[in-house]
């Protein structure tokens, strides 16, 4: 891994100041200063519309189809949950006492956490980037974003999202490759968001421990898939080839073939995905 520059840690270094010092003022905040936020990004968000679908092409081939179900549709989704119920969320939640506190009253308040970081993957750039960090804003925290360096067209549209919607203390972004990846989650966060491979995660829950920052790991899953006489003549490949092997956690990421005698001849399967990627 490379040296990270000088002039990357000291901008990485001010933003994480600055928002160190905002996620105070935003233990303060009400549901609608905080919706207020997130009606700023969902205009952004719908205002980028097209440049989503051209990334998503240039790094992927997406089709629009799938931009619309699994980058667009679930953001959108996701954020009319949160118009919906966060006035709610945000009650004290009154609770029993126990006998020993009779005369008492409790409850449970919810506060933010404060600073957190979004590590996200290159298989749902926009989906996987922004559920997380909707979720923290209205929470009351304040985010920092680490896309993919693996899909550099869509980062680059997500930067623009970020830039427009936010100031730097409620919402930044860096790109890099893992010397960024590792020099962030090794800064006293608050919280850690990371969707990526079971390896990764490891360095990245190792990171966070040594600041007893907690953190949320979404990790890409194993989906072997066995293939007996019934379906023969090559109907089975023709159903695999239907997913995007690779692409999501649950993609086939190996293959069993029954011989005559019933044992199994294994694969991999995949074009540049490595079993447990995804």
């Amino acid at each position: 891994m490379t040296e990270l520059k000088p002039a990357v840690k000291a901008r990485i270094d001010k933003v994480f100041a600055q928002q160190k010092d905002y996620a105070l003022e935003l233990r303060k905040s009400d549901y609608r200063q905080r919706l207020a936020v997130l009606k700023r990004f969902e205009k952004a968000f719908r205002a980028a519309h097209d440049k989503i679908h051209k990334s998503a092409a240039a790094d992927f081939g997406k089709p629009g189809a799938e931009v619309d179900l699994a980058e667009i549709m679930p953001v959108l989704t996701e954020l009319k949950y949160v118009r919906k119920h966060l006035k709610e969320w945000m009650k004290p939640e009154p609770v029993k006492v126990t006998i020993s506190m009779l005369g008492t009253k409790s409850k449970i308040v919810k506060e933010p956490k404060g600073v957190t970081l979004v590590v996200s993957p290159w298989n749902y750039p926009f989906n996987l980037t922004f559920g997380p960090m909707m979720w923290a804003i209205a929470a009351g925290n304040t985010v920092i974003i680490k896309p993919s360096e693996m899909t550099p067209k869509m980062s680059k549209v997500i930067g623009q999202i970020v830039k427009e919607a936010f100031r730097p203390e409620e919402v930044s972004m860096f790109e890099g490759a893992a010397d960024v990846a590792s020099y962030l989650t090794n800064l006293p966060f608050d919280h850690i968001f990371f969707t990526g491979s079971p390896a990764v995660g490891k360095h990245v829950m190792a990171a966070a421990a040594k600041n007893l920052t907690s953190v949320t790991l979404e990790l890409g899953g194993k989906s072997p898939v066995i293939v007996d006489k019934s379906r023969s003549g090559g109907g089975a490949a023709v159903d695999l080839g239907k997913d995007r092997v690779g692409q999501r956690a649950e993609s086939k990421s190996r293959i069993g073939v029954l011989r005559r005698l019933g044992a199994l001849q294994r694969g991999d399967i995949g074009v540049g995905v490595k079993p447990g990627q995804g």
